[in-house]
């Protein structure tokens, strides 16, 4: 019981600081958000969809004091089931899309909700590109990386 009890705590003190459509508890969005481009599946209790940095380090105090698991999802287009999880799954919102080119395109910073195909077509001008190529370039995001120094 006390299991559930966190939970709900959890999604109590969420909602004091994420606005409640983004805290996802019924069934068939949960049932939608429990399964990505592998063959598992799990049924998440709670999705927060996060829009911010902030948001994402108050949430994961809040599940750390109450001893929640949580698993982190941007596109959903892992293989290896990685970005499913049955406990709270914080999920990207498409505001994670800002990126930066530095040093004449050696180097890209971007923020996780990027996607990989966007990626090498902000570098093409540069004559520049991400790899090695996954086939879902254009589905993926390439997660959260300070920068990344591209190969001469």
């Amino acid at each position: 019981m006390q299991e559930q009890d966190n939970y709900q705590t959890f999604i109590s003190r969420a909602s004091e600081f994420i606005p409640q459509q983004r805290i996802i508890t019924d069934y068939l969005r949960t049932l939608a958000y429990g399964t990505d481009a592998s063959f598992y599946r799990l049924l998440p209790r709670v999705i927060v969809q996060v829009a911010n940095e902030n948001e994402v380090i108050r949430l994961m105090a809040l599940a750390t004091e109450l001893e929640v698991p949580v698993t982190f999802r941007a596109s959903g287009t892992s293989l290896s089931g990685q970005s499913i999880t049955d406990s709270v799954l914080l999920s990207l919102t498409p505001d994670w899309k800002r990126y930066e080119i530095l040093d004449d395109g050696h180097q890209i910073r971007m923020q996780c909700g990027v996607l990989g195909g966007d990626a090498n077509r902000y570098l093409a001008p540069l004559g520049r590109q991400l790899a090695p190529m996954p086939a879902s370039i254009d589905a993926a995001t390439v997660g959260e990386l300070p920068s990344i120094t591209l190969p001469e």
